[in-house]
């Protein structure tokens, strides 16, 4: 319940329901009708990347699994060559503010899918989504170590609990 709560913005039940009476039909209140749909069917917390298809269904994924933690988590998520989700993992746990990435470790994990394609995806505790120098020289390194092994760096997201930052939608990455 606590997470859900945090994930509202609200400190108990009775400001969830002022907020949903003060809603208008708008994008939120479809968000939060799907949110307790999901909640209903008890798939909460539950990954299930098989549903996952479009870059809103990835985000909102993202967000829930790993933009609320309050350490920076390294996640990766690996792709076939149809771009079908086969797997994720959060490979690097960290503190408040970083988390150690070992290139020869993904590698690794990368090869043992059918991976023909990759996204990182991270969290930044703090809120702030601007990509640090070392976030962009890594994602660069890691891309062309990759390109080496035919697996395409397709995205690298930074992700919170209200927004993300993509490296491919702010130029970062080329395909």
């Amino acid at each position: 319940m606590k997470k859900i709560l945090r994930f509202l913005k609200c400190k108990d039940v009775d400001e969830v329901v002022t907020k949903i009476k003060s809603y208008e039909i708008n994008e939120e209140l479809e968000q939060f009708k799907e949110l307790m749909t999901t909640i209903a069917k008890g798939n909460i917390g539950k990954k299930d990347l098989a549903t996952v298809k479009g870059k809103t269904e990835l985000l909102n994924y993202l967000r829930s699994d790993i933009g609320f933690k309050n350490t920076e988590e390294f996640k990766i998520i690996y792709l076939s060559s149809s771009n079908r989700l086969i797997g994720d993992e959060t490979l690097f746990r960290g503190t408040i503010d970083r988390s150690v990435v070992y290139p020869r470790l993904i590698v690794e994990r990368a090869l043992k899918y059918p991976t023909k394609g990759i996204i990182f995806a991270h969290n930044h505790p703090s809120g702030d989504l601007k990509p640090s120098r070392k976030d962009i020289e890594l994602t660069h390194e890691l891309k062309d170590l990759l390109e080496i092994l035919d697996i395409k760096l397709l995205d690298h997201i930074i992700i919170s609990d209200e927004d993300y930052f993509s490296f491919y939608d702010n130029g970062l990455i080329e395909h």
